[in-house]
C-alpha cells in the first residue's frame, strides 16, 4: 500500500490537523496528522512549518492545506478533500478540538494578566502589601475613594465571570464534540476540595459572602480534574444565584457513594423552577432546553453524564438550594467523612499571610502575564526574578546564584521544555531542591494530568490574587520566611 493509500484510508477521512504556536514551533498534532507521509519522521515538537513541508507533498489529488491564525499568534494547518466535510461532525470534532484548546490558552493569556494587575491596584488601595504600598494610603485621591474600591471590585467580579464564561464555553465545546476522556483513579476528595476552595474562596470574599468547605478524606472513583471542573459549574451557579449569607462545601456518605453537596443562602427556587430543573438532570440523553440551566450546570451536568454520576437539587423560595454530585466511593475509600454541619471550615485563602522578603524566580513567555506577576509579587513584597525562559532565568540569576525560594512557573513554555522540566532544571542547575508552582491556562487533559503527576501544585490562568498569595504562603511556609 502507497502512502496515498494509507492517506485515503485513514486520515484522509477527517483531515489532518497540526497546530503551531506563537513562534511557528509545532505544538500539537491529531492522529490524522500522524497518517501523512513520512509523519513518524517529522512530527516532533518544535518543528518548524517548513521542515514540515513533505508531509503535504504526497497528498492525494483535490487535497488541499488550510491554515488558520490564532488570535494569540500561531496558526493552525489542517488539510482537507475528499471525504473531509467542513460541516460533518467528525471534522468539526477533530478541528475543535485542537483549534479550541489553542484558542481557549491563548485568550486565558490576557485575563491571567488582567486578574495579577488588578490584585496588585487592590494592593496598592489597602496600602499595606508587604511594604509596597506603604506610602499608599495617605496620598489622598483615587486610593482613598470607596467609589474607586467598588470600581475595582466590579472589575474583579467581571472578570472571573468572563473566565467562568471562557472556561465553560470552550469545555461544553470540547465535551460536546467527544473530546472529554476520563481517567478514572482513586483521588481522596479532599485534595479536589482544596482546589475548588482556593480558586472560590476570593470570588465568594469579593461577594461578601461567608464561605466554608468541610475537609473529608474519602476516596472515590472518578476523574479528579473533571469532578473538580463539575463543582466549579456548582460554584458559577451558586455565585449567579446568592447575594447574602453564606455558602457550605462538604460531604456525606449515601450507601456505596459519597455525595459532594455545596449549600448556599439566597432566593431559592420556586416549586416549578425546581421540578424543571429535576426534569433536565434526569434526562438520559442529556438532550434538552438550553435556556433552562445555565452555562456552569449544563457543562457540570454534561461532565457527571460522561462519568456516570448523578446530579441532585434541592431548594426553598426565600432560604437557598442545594446541589450535589454523587460519586461512587472507592475500593478503600472506607473513611467516614464528617458530618455536614457549621465547621471551622477551610481557611482556603491566607490574605494575612506574610509573603514578603521571599525570592522568587517567575519563568513565563507572555510578556503581558511576566510583567503582571512581576507588579502583583512585587506589590506583596517580593523580590522578582523574571524570565521567559531557563536560560533566561540562570543568566538572571547570576553567577554562583543563592537559590530563590520559590518558582513560579507556566506549563507551556517555548521550544519543547514545559514548566515542569523548567523547574526540575533550575533545581539541577542550582543542585538546590527547590519549591515550585505550575501556572496554566491549559485545557488539555493530557497536559494537566501531567501536570498534576509532577507534584508540583496547579493554579488555573487567570489566578485569583488571593489564591495564588496563599499558594505561595504554603510552598514557603512561616518560618522559613523569618529566618
Amino acid at each position: 500500500m502507497t502512502s496515498e493509500e494509507a492517506y485515503r484510508q485513514g486520515g484522509g477521512r477527517r483531515g489532518a490537523v497540526l497546530v503551531f504556536d506563537a513562534n511557528d514551533r509545532l505544538s500539537a498534532w491529531n492522529e490524522e496528522a500522524e497518517a501523512l507521509p513520512s509523519a513518524g519522521r517529522l512530527l516532533v515538537q518544535g518543528a518548524l512549518p517548513e521542515t514540515l513541508a513533505p508531509l503535504f507533498r504526497g497528498l492525494p489529488p483535490g487535497h488541499t492545506v488550510t491554515d488558520w491564525p490564532l488570535s494569540g499568534g500561531g496558526f493552525v494547518r489542517r488539510t482537507a478533500g475528499e471525504g473531509v466535510s467542513g460541516n460533518g461532525p467528525a471534522a468539526g470534532a477533530d478541528l475543535s478540538g485542537r483549534l479550541f484548546a489553542a484558542a481557549s490558552h491563548d485568550l486565558r493569556q490576557p485575563l491571567a494578566a488582567l486578574s495579577l494587575l488588578l490584585g496588585a491596584l487592590e494592593g496598592r488601595l489597602d496600602g499595606a502589601a508587604g511594604g509596597g504600598g506603604k506610602n499608599a494610603a495617605g496620598r489622598g485621591g483615587a486610593l482613598n475613594d470607596p467609589a474607586a474600591r467598588d470600581l475595582l471590585n466590579a472589575m474583579g467580579n467581571a472578570v472571573q465571570s468572563l473566565r467562568g464564561m471562557v472556561d465553560g464555553h470552550f469545555d461544553l465545546v470540547r465535551l460536546e464534540a467527544g473530546l472529554v476522556q476520563p481517567d478514572i483513579g482513586a483521588p481522596v476528595v479532599n485534595g479536589i476540595l482544596t482546589r475548588v476552595a482556593l480558586d472560590a474562596a476570593p470570588r465568594f470574599d469579593g461577594r461578601g459572602l461567608r464561605f466554608s468547605v468541610l475537609p473529608c478524606s474519602v476516596r472515590v472513583a472518578t476523574d479528579a480534574s473533571l469532578l473538580e471542573r463539575i463543582l466549579q459549574g456548582f460554584i458559577v451557579n451558586t455565585l449567579r444565584h446568592t447575594e447574602r449569607g453564606r455558602v457550605v462545601l462538604g460531604c456525606r456518605r449515601q450507601g456505596p457513594d459519597l455525595r459532594i453537596e455545596l449549600w448556599s443562602t439566597g432566593r431559592g427556587l420556586l416549586p416549578e423552577q425546581l421540578r424543571i430543573l429535576r426534569n433536565e438532570f434526569q434526562r438520559p440523553d442529556g438532550a434538552g432546553d438550553p435556556s433552562v440551566i445555565d452555562l456552569g450546570l449544563r457543562l457540570a451536568y454534561g461532565l457527571a453524564r460522561r462519568l456516570g454520576h448523578r446530579l441532585e437539587v434541592d431548594s426553598a423560595p426565600g432560604r437557598g438550594t442545594m446541589l450535589a454530585v454523587l460519586v461512587p466511593r472507592a475500593a478503600d475509600g472506607a473513611d467516614e467523612p464528617p458530618a455536614l454541619a457549621e465547621p471551622a471550615g477551610l481557611n482556603a485563602t491566607a490574605p494575612g499571610e506574610d509573603v514578603s522578603r521571599a525570592r522568587v524566580l517567575v519563568i513565563e513567555d507572555d510578556p503581558m502575564v511576566l510583567e503582571a506577576l512581576g507588579a502583583l509579587l512585587g506589590q506583596w513584597g517580593c523580590a522578582v526574578v523574571a524570565a521567559d525562559s531557563v536560560d533566561a532565568a540562570l543568566q538572571r540569576l547570576g553567577p554562583g546564584p543563592q537559590a530563590p525560594d520559590l518558582v513560579i512557573s507556566d506549563l507551556r513554555l517555548k521550544g519543547a521544555m514545559n514548566g515542569i522540566v523548567a523547574i526540575r532544571q533550575i533545581g539541577k542547575a542550582l543542585d538546590a531542591t527547590l519549591p515550585g508552582l505550575i501556572l496554566t491556562g491549559d485545557t488539555d487533559p493530557m497536559r494537566l494530568r501531567e501536570a498534576r503527576l509532577s507534584g508540583y501544585p496547579l493554579l488555573h490562568k487567570p489566578v485569583a490574587p488571593m489564591a495564588l498569595r496563599g499558594a505561595v504562603a504554603r510552598l514557603l511556609g512561616r518560618e522559613r520566611l523569618k529566618s
